[in-house]
């Protein structure tokens, strides 16, 4: 089920377009504005209005009436740029590469035709309308709050225990949750709309790239809810499932503690029944690194915390998991008083300021209650649920912040005016040209480019296996691609985030002395991005995981499996003129991986000291990992691109390269089609070489590191 307000934004959205095919007079300004069309005119509306009148969540949506408060919002709130030397910096997301992975890549049109989404009456039209209303909200609404969220950012306000976030998030996040984008993809039994995974994803990509830090709170409601759908009972969800997905409560995860880290075999919350009320508890102790875990955008906030209770076995295996509100919730559902959950402070950070990380204090004066989820001792299992989503949420953060600084260095490569072509470098009378002609500015896109679209491959592909893990009629095919995601979940968060921050890195480079500057935003990006390597579980153990669980799993038969799909997709690319040259390269390099992946197997069985090997270079292991699927998933791209623009260039008749290169410059897709080659081929004859080096220090077998010293200077 749509939400109502999105619905309408469809509904004028395509009624414009067909206007314009029509060249039809009369056509009312779009301004993002429900009603601002005429409503008979769109094709989907009689498909869809009668689906959205029958849910109970929208009992008002009688007729679709324009809110004439929320179009202001939307045309008095243009997107603000960054001015610096004459030079703008504005919003921008490669939509048309987007919709390439969702529509030529992936298929989305396969993944509507399964029973669960025909059931939700998605279609492939429909989610390209619904990621072209996200951009136009992330870009007209979303993004001009990004530079409140990091200058003031969010504030403690130590007398009343309480956290405020910037005005700006308040109207925004109203918005943002009537248009239902916090439940894309929830239970619509409890007011999602029950859309694909892959629909999440692109759109958390565009909405996170506007305002980061905005955009925490309702994937962290959305990941709590999915944990409560999941292991709670009917009681549970009827309780708290459609408050949570309509975005009036929130939600966190609350794991870490002071001093713990990541190590939650240490928590010492305690969770002590309550004599005469069955399956409640008294909640006491202290949580750190609570993200919005006190805020002003909701009226309740809905804790899942991992606590032990009294004579629980030590270790992971004497954790529950428990849902603990701010405040109390009366029989009859409204809310009552505190539940003696206070806020303690919250970080200073290096990024990401408009989001408030919390150190919160539970039952401080003894009068913090929470309710115990599925069994007492098998907190961490129903925990992992909602930390793996989130791992893969934070590598959608990656993507979404690297292409984000790269399409800022991208605009001003290509208005900022120095130096003359390297051309005519001896020539004192030479004109200047925008630095994108110098050949260094050009490699430092060129790697940013290849980084971004193979992130946005790797998650976007993920993202479809999520998809065919839930919704695939057959079994067999449901636990396969479900076995994929598990096996690259950890390269998805650590690989995405890693490479995102040398992507941001090459993004302020590109700007040379102005990318230091706060009045270009791609030194935010740069700030924001650095945490995503490290909450969430640090890469390093995401790398660990991979090397100790993840390549294990059934066998080591999902890694086999996975491999081998590899092979053939570079197989297939291989038949292919235009790619069969990078195929190899990406294969000989595959190779290498292949032999470490070996290698580590029989090293796990020595007793000396180059057992350690596997473990010093288990982040090595990841990358080359991440390094290989994205420049295979390139290579099925550039396929596929190469087939359309050689189908442009029969159609235009260009034949010869001369002609093909003019083509290129007058065709937008031509162009785009290209671009998807060379893209393809710069990561297979350039990036994927670090495979090559890797594998060369790795087999060196060096322990140095254990056996240092580390003296330390005083």
């Amino acid at each position: 089920m749509i939400a109502p307000l999105l619905l309408q934004n469809i509904c004028a959205a395509r009624t414009r377009r067909n206007l314009l095919r029509a060249r039809r007079p009369g056509f009312l300004r779009f301004s993002g504005a429900p009603g601002a069309f005429p409503l008979t005119s769109c094709e989907i509306l009689h498909k869809l209005c009668g689906a959205v009148l029958r849910g109970n969540r929208f009992p008002a949506f009688a007729a679709v009436i324009p809110d004439l408060r929320r179009r202001s919002l939307l045309s008095k709130n243009k997107q603000k740029t960054h001015i610096q030397g004459g030079i703008m910096a504005e919003y921008r997301v490669d939509i048309r590469d987007i919709k390439f992975v969702l529509n030529e890549m992936l298929g989305l049109d396969k993944i509507c035709e399964l029973p669960k989404y025909k059931e939700a009456e998605a279609d492939a039209d429909m989610l390209n309308d619904m990621i072209d209303q996200a951009y136009k909200m992330a870009k007209e609404v979303v993004a001009p709050i990004n530079k409140e969220a990091d200058s003031p950012g969010a504030q403690y306000h130590k007398e009343t225990a309480t956290v405020t976030t910037p005005e700006s998030f308040k109207a925004v996040y109203q918005m943002y949750i009537e248009n239902g984008w916090g439940a894309t993809t929830s239970d619509p039994n409890y007011g999602g709309m029950g859309m694909p995974e892959i629909l999440n994803t692109a759109a958390g990509e565009i909405f996170t790239g506007a305002c980061t830090a905005f955009t925490m709170l309702p994937g962290l409601t959305k990941s709590a809810a999915n944990v409560i759908t999941s292991f709670g009972s009917d009681y549970l969800k009827d309780k708290y499932l459609e408050k949570m997905l309509s975005g009036e409560w929130g939600g966190t995860m609350c794991l870490t503690e002071p001093g713990a880290g990541s190590d939650l075999a240490a928590c010492k919350t305690m969770a002590t029944p309550i004599e005469g009320k069955d399956r409640w508890y008294k909640i006491t102790g202290t949580k750190s690194f609570i993200t919005f875990g006190d805020h002003d955008l909701t009226e309740q906030i809905i804790h899942l915390v991992l606590a032990r209770t009294p004579g629980a076995p030590p270790g992971t295996k004497g954790i529950g998991l428990f849902i603990v509100p701010k405040r109390k919730i009366n029989d009859d559902g409204s809310l009552g008083g505190s539940n003696d959950v206070i806020c303690g402070g919250i970080e200073h950070k290096m990024g990401i300021h408009g989001s408030p990380t919390c150190t919160l204090n539970f039952g401080e004066n003894d009068n913090c209650e929470g309710e115990l989820i599925g069994d007492v001792y098998e907190g961490i299992k129903y925990m992992f649920l909602m930390m793996n989503e989130e791992r893969l949420m934070v590598g959608m953060q990656g993507l979404a912040l690297a292409a984000t600084a790269y399409q800022y260095a991208l605009q001003f490569s290509q208005e900022r005016v120095q130096g003359p072509d390297i051309r005519n470098f001896k020539d004192p009378e030479a004109p200047k040209v925008t630095i994108i002609h110098h050949p260094d500015v050009r490699r430092m896109l060129m790697i940013q480019k290849a980084y971004c679209e193979g992130l946005r491959a790797l998650l976007y592909k993920t993202a479809y296996w999520i998809d065919m893990g839930h919704a695939h009629p057959d079994e067999k095919e449901r636990k396969k691609a479900m076995g994929y995601v598990e096996l690259l979940t950890p390269i998805c968060k650590a690989y995405s985030t890693d490479m995102a921050l040398r992507v941001t890195d090459l993004a302020v480079q590109t700007h040379g002395g102005f990318g230091y500057c706060q009045e270009y935003p791609a030194e935010q990006c740069m700030r924001d991005v650095k945490i995503t390597a490290i909450y969430e579980g640090t890469n390093g153990i995401q790398a660990l995981d991979l090397l100790g669980r993840k390549m294990a799993m059934k066998g080591g038969s999902i890694l086999m499996n996975f491999v081998m799909m590899l092979n053939n997709m570079l197989d297939e690319a291989a038949k292919v003129e235009a790619t069969k040259d990078m195929a190899a390269k990406v294969k000989a390099a595959k190779g290498k991986l292949d032999a470490i992946i070996m290698k580590f197997m029989t090293l796990g069985k020595e007793k000396s000291m180059k057992a350690f090997v596997p473990l010093i270079n288990a982040c090595d292991l990841l990358e080359m990992f991440g390094d290989i699927i994205c420049g295979t998933f390139l290579c099925e791209q550039a396929t596929v691109a190469a087939a359309k623009f050689d189908a442009i260039c029969k159609e235009k008749g260009a034949e010869d390269d001369k002609a093909k290169r003019e083509l290129v410059k007058e065709s937008s897709e031509a162009k785009f089609y290209f671009s998807k080659v060379q893209t393809a081929k710069y990561f297979a004859d350039n990036l994927v070489n670090r495979v090559y080096w890797r594998e060369m220090a790795i087999m060196n077998m060096d322990t140095s590191v254990m056996e240092d010293v580390f003296p330390v200077v005083v």
